[in-house]
């Protein structure tokens, strides 16, 4: 306990007052002489003794009101914590949790607008000569400045949700950076959130013993919410014609069961499927909506369910480019094989040209998805560092072994993208024991499940051999454990190895089932899938399908359905891709389109991060605890009750005030003396 006026304590010394009073009262006593006083002086003696308890009451009535008037002028105060902080220059910083998930409501009114309610009580707690700062999820620029009094409870009256997320020790870092350049003896933040359990993370606070930290906990009745996880494609490659499979998740964040939860998938704003999925409490399923492709270009796609009051993660956007071709490049060192050719010949989709070697400039693959090596009987250095470039920029190279090759060049050459090694030559017959049917070559091949196909024999090969450092992935295995086909990741592209070349004399491959979706697959996977999506607050760079060469400054973002919203893109070459460097939030979740001058060329969609979609939250009692254990300094939880908050803070920054029962206790001191008077008064009567 501390006194705010303590200098009044020195009127205690009007304590001896009536002490000296009543030990020096010099009140005379009559004689009056009875005949019989037996009976008169044992009245005398019980009368005096009673009359010394009253006295000795009264004085202690009179002192105590003494004391108490004086402690009372001397304003003591009990303080509460360690947030409190002597009279000054207030800094206080107010952070309002407006993501999406502070569209809950506590039964009356969604904790958005509690939450300014609370920032409002926070503002009337200090006085006109203070200065503020507001802060919300976006963490805005123009957030980084000082207000007054009047201007803090406007911007408190503007704030609105965003599908922006910030976590608690970014929010504290933020609003401690700002408090620790503005001067100001008192420096104190708020944090008022519903303190979702992903976005607490206390044990990354930075420890500031210079700030006062108080958080806020508001708590909503209601913790469901159903809504669409994510969205992936049931094959990598998507053609006009084709059927294609949407794999979508949906989550379950309540403690109830959900069953036939309608899920619906738009195209283009066409209805093209619709879906149930039971949903068990607290639970992840997956539902599978079909489609097919008939057309070319940019399908703007978006699945979405029913949920109330958290609405925002209920549809999910992403975008499909179908592309009208795919182009590619033969490059033979023999004779023509006529397997390519049939396989290639007249198809709208993998269009291919062919060239002899010797007529090979790699300078000129600009614009190229994929190139086949037939049978080359060398790998000069400047072709090997080309097609090093090619496939690390996204291309895939198809490298078919002939019979007779150099193996050192080659070598030197596939020790660049950390491929298979040539080794020796063999010959025999040798069948395909194994085929990775898992792997992306082989997606949707097998619709039905029956994979029960020949198996191809090997009677010329190359031994492919790996080591430590070696890169691969099997596609066919021999029986003696060699591999007939592997493939290399290498950069954003991808290097197919065949050891044996494409022709009757070495391998019956070629008129085997297998050998279409093989390497057909090969040339029509070649062009790497775009993003279907990207999710804001994780805007990592996306790889571009078209061609943007010499379109600087002529390429607009528009979104879809929404003609009047333009921005300018940043869009950069690296290699011969295109990148998309997004910047977020934009005008919100949806299906944008990247046009050059007036014409579509490709689409890319944005949606809200789904962390605010988990209805986990923390309470007052475990924010003590995680403050507790994690030994932040000067922080301070507000328990949740029906105080306000102002009320709240000022007994937490000037301590409770004891004047008030310091003068009530005065009061009743001195009446309690009437009594007792009163009663002397009566009796003596």
């Amino acid at each position: 306990m501390i006194f705010t006026a303590p200098l009044f304590l020195i009127g205690l010394v009007a304590v001896a007052i009536p002490v000296v009073v009543h030990l020096f009262n010099f009140r005379r006593y009559k004689k009056v002489y009875f005949s019989n006083v037996e009976r008169l002086e044992q009245l005398q003696s019980e009368t005096r003794k009673q009359s010394t308890l009253r006295q000795i009451l009264i004085m202690a009535a009179r002192i105590l009101a003494i004391v108490f008037l004086v402690l009372a002028f001397a304003r003591p105060v009990i303080k509460k914590g360690d947030n409190t902080f002597a009279s000054g220059n207030n800094l206080v910083s107010v952070y309002i949790d407006n993501s999406f998930s502070m569209d809950g409501t506590d039964g009356s009114v969604s904790l958005l607008e509690k939450a300014k309610g609370k920032a409002r009580e926070i503002v009337a707690a200090y006085g006109p000569t203070d200065r503020f700062q507001l802060m919300t999820s976006d963490a805005a620029g123009r957030q980084f400045h000082w207000l007054n009094k009047d201007d803090m409870l406007t911007e408190i009256d503007d704030v609105e949700s965003s599908g922006s997320t910030l976590t608690i020790a970014a929010a504290v870092q933020k609003l401690s950076d700002f408090l620790s350049y503005g001067g100001g003896e008192n420096r104190q933040a708020y944090i008022i959130s519903d303190f979702q359990a992903s976005t607490v993370d206390l044990s990354d606070l930075k420890k500031d013993s210079t700030i006062g930290l108080t958080l806020v906990p508001l708590e909503s009745v209601g913790r469901s919410n159903v809504y669409i996880d994510s969205v992936a494609l049931g094959a990598p490659v998507t053609n006009k014609g084709s059927s294609v499979t949407v794999e979508v998740w949906v989550c379950n964040e309540s403690d109830e069961d959900l069953e036939k939860q309608p899920v619906t998938l738009f195209v283009n704003e066409r209805q093209r499927a619709l879906a149930t999925v039971d949903l068990p409490a607290q639970s992840r399923s997956k539902v599978d909506m079909h489609f097919v492709v008939d057309m070319t270009g940019i399908l703007n796609c978006r699945v979405e369910t029913v949920d109330y009051p958290v609405t925002f993660d209920d549809k999910h956007y992403f975008t499909i480019n179908v592309r009208d071709r795919i182009r590619g490049l033969i490059v033979e060192g023999a004779d023509r094989n006529i397997f390519l050719e049939k396989l290639f010949d007249g198809d709208s989709t993998v269009v291919m040209a062919s060239m002899a070697v010797q007529q090979m400039d790699f300078s000129r693959i600009d614009g190229t998805d994929v190139i086949v090596l037939d049978e080359l009987k060398s790998m000069p250095s400047g072709m090997s560092q080309s097609l090093k470039g090619f496939v690390d920029d996204g291309g895939t190279a198809v490298v078919i072994l002939g019979s007779d090759v150099d193996v050192d060049s080659y070598n030197e050459a596939l020790g660049l993208f950390a491929a298979p090694r040539i080794g020796s030559r063999r010959q025999g017959r040798f069948p395909v024991a194994a085929v990775n049917f898992d792997n992306a070559l082989y997606s949707n091949v097998f619709a039905g499940g029956n994979k029960d196909v020949e198996m191809p024999t090997v009677t010329d090969y190359y031994r492919l051999e790996s080591s430590a450092s070696t890169i691969r992935e099997p596609i066919m295995t021999l029986s003696n454990g060699d591999e007939y086909i592997s493939v290399t990741q290498s950069g954003a592209g991808r290097l197919y190895l065949i050891a044996a070349p494409l022709r009757d004399e070495h391998s019956d491959f070629v008129r085997q089932a297998l050998f279409v979706p093989t390497v057909y697959n090969m040339a029509l996977y070649s062009v790497p899938p775009t993003a279907l999506y990207v999710s804001f607050g994780n805007e990592e760079p996306l790889v571009l399908s078209g061609d943007y060469g010499g379109t600087e400054g002529k390429v607009r973002m528009r979104m879809d359905g929404v003609p009047e919203f333009e921005e300018i893109p940043d869009i950069r070459r690296l290699g011969s891709r295109f990148v998309f460097f997004p910047r977020g939030p934009l005008n919100g979740a949806g299906n944008y389109i990247l046009e050059c001058e007036g014409a579509a060329k490709e689409g890319v969609s944005f949606n809200y991060s789904r962390i605010e979609s988990h209805m986990q939250f923390l309470g007052a009692d475990e924010l003590k605890k995680m403050v507790k254990d994690n030994n932040v300094a000067r922080c301070s939880v507000v328990q949740n009750s029906d105080k306000p908050l102002d009320v709240y803070l000022k007994e937490q920054t000037e301590g409770y005030k004891l004047w008030r029962w310091c003068l009530l206790l005065c009061l009743l001191m001195i009446a309690l003396e009437e009594v007792l008077i009163r009663i002397d008064f009566v009796r003596k009567r």
